[in-house]
């Protein structure tokens, strides 16, 4: 927990830094491969992340902020719904995955045809695993639980590269090293059914160190 107050103290100071300043900001697709022990239990997975890029009076260097959602695993398969004596079947589909906030120093070329950036950030992850229900032809869930969750700390430290494409939009290409502190969390097939109606699992604890690779869209520059 005091490393998560730490991380969170890093949010709250990075704040009045990018009161005055410009604004670059992105969105990408995100990959990333399991390391560690953390590739024991899972592999591949991907997801999405936005990034905003302060910087004082056109300066390179600022303060980086950056948001992002990868998923893990996911399972479904179709139960009968209770009650309909078989005739309506539903879709359960459990999903794992994190969530994570961060904040911290980047230094970027502003100009030129090819703009390198190298970056570091001081954060927290949630790991959560969720399962929903929906009808066999429906896309919206109906029910939602949250079946696991737990929070750790997170650093990492990457780089890239932006290249123009058309005025002050750019291709975003990244990659980064992601150490996530010791947590507790589910990968797929660790929810087994208890033969009373209920569910069952144990836990995996170890640190989760991932290689994260982003290929979006910058804009602001």
């Amino acid at each position: 927990m005091r490393q998560i107050r730490v991380a969170l103290a890093v949010l709250v100071l990075a704040a009045p830094t990018v009161a005055h300043a410009d604004l670059i900001g992105g969105l990408a697709l995100l990959g990333a491969d399991a390391k560690g022990d953390f590739a024991q239990a899972a592999d591949n997975g991907f997801g999405a992340l936005g990034h905003a890029f302060f910087t004082p009076d056109h300066a390179p260097f600022g303060v980086r902020l950056e948001a992002g959602v990868l998923v893990y695993g996911s399972e479904s398969f179709n139960v009968p719904f209770s009650g309909s004596g078989g005739r309506v079947g539903v879709e359960i589909t459990t999903d794992n995955w994190i969530a994570h906030l961060g904040a911290g120093p980047q230094f970027a070329v502003r100009t030129g045809p090819i703009r390198p950036y190298v970056n570091a950030t001081l954060g927290v992850s949630y790991f959560a695993t969720t399962s929903d229900v929906k009808g066999e032809d429906d896309f919206e869930a109906f029910a939602r639980s949250t079946n696991y969750d737990d929070w750790t700390f997170r650093w990492s430290v990457g780089g890239g590269v932006n290249v123009p494409l058309s005025g002050s939009i750019a291709l975003d290409l990244g990659v980064a090293w992601v150490s996530n502190s010791r947590v507790s969390y589910l990968t797929e097939g660790d929810i087994v059914d208890d033969g009373d109606g209920g569910i069952d699992f144990t836990p995996r604890r170890s640190e989760a160190d991932l290689v994260q690779y982003t290929v979006g869209i910058s804009g602001g520059w």
